[in-house]
């Protein structure tokens, strides 16, 4: 499989990945047998097909990289504040430049995914370093949070390549639409 960075997030009805605190009690597990369609796609089996999890700061200092590591998963966290290393967290790897450190993984062949948050989303968007994007639709309001897509980046045309409808939950998968 060719290298690739990958964004596969839950987002709500109203375009938040986390409530104001940070929280995502509200997203939905897969599999889940309160979802009715068979296409589900389990995370521990995506993530078979990963590398390296890309996130932010925040992220990691919410504990997010604590679940990589016993997978076997490496984990790049972007920051420009490095913190000193962690006994047992050999498994994260710091960078001031993620964009440019995820993109020669990937020219390396790796699969990279871009777990989060939203500024670290935002730069991968303006330097157009984003292969494939997964969102899941949950079907909750939040009325504030952390938004989806933050930040400032030129308008980028994607084309639908899968999707699947189970209740009320909406998954879908986009790359780049082709230049004509």
């Amino acid at each position: 499989m060719p290298g690739i960075v990958w964004l596969r997030l839950a987002m709500s009805l109203d375009g938040f990945i986390a409530d104001d605190d940070g929280g995502y009690g509200w997203i939905q597990p897969v599999p889940s047998p309160d979802l009715d369609t068979e296409h589900q796609i389990p995370f521990d089996d995506f993530l078979d097909e990963i590398d390296v999890v890309v996130m932010g700061r925040r992220c990691y200092d919410e504990g997010a990289h604590r679940d990589y590591g016993p997978l076997g998963k490496e984990v790049l966290v972007g920051t420009s504040r490095p913190p000193e290393p962690v006994a047992g967290e050999e498994h994260v790897v710091f960078s001031t430049d993620p964009v440019a450190d995820t993109l020669v993984r990937r020219t390396a062949g790796e699969r990279c995914l871009l777990f989060g948050g939203g500024l670290l989303v935002a730069s991968f968007l303006e330097a157009r370093a984003v292969d494939r994007f997964t969102v899941n639709v949950v079907p909750v309001l939040l009325g504030s949070g952390r938004p989806l897509f933050g930040g400032h980046y030129d308008p980028l045309e994607l084309r639908l390549i899968d999707y699947t409808v189970g209740d009320s939950q909406v998954r879908m998968v986009y790359e780049h639409r082709a230049r004509r």
